[in-house]
């Protein structure tokens, strides 16, 4: 048996995923001129895609492996259409105003 089980693994792959996650918001803040609503949107993404992974590695732990798939498929998918509305959303760098 290893140091962690996979409830720990979970917690720190998840940690590391929103840190991440994060860090790119700040890089395109840095970069782009971000409006409310690209925020709005970039948030509800980053949140979708942490809570699609939470749902599916833990029902996969319990052994629901149906139910791993459908919150994939309900949480995930609507994470990476908001992603590419967020992509579409940019504006113009700041070198460029």
């Amino acid at each position: 048996m290893g140091i962690f089980s996979g409830i720990e693994m979970l917690f720190y792959t998840l940690g590391v995923l929103s840190t991440l996650l994060v860090i790119v918001l700040i890089q395109l803040k840095k970069k782009y001129r971000l409006q409310w609503y690209t925020w709005f949107t970039s948030a509800t993404a980053v949140f979708l895609s942490v809570f699609a992974i939470a749902w599916s590695v833990s029902s996969v732990l319990e052994g629901e492996v149906q139910a791993a798939n459908m919150g994939l498929l309900f949480f995930g998918l609507p994470a990476l259409i908001l992603f590419g509305v967020t992509k579409k959303m940019l504006n113009v760098p700041k070198e460029n105003r």
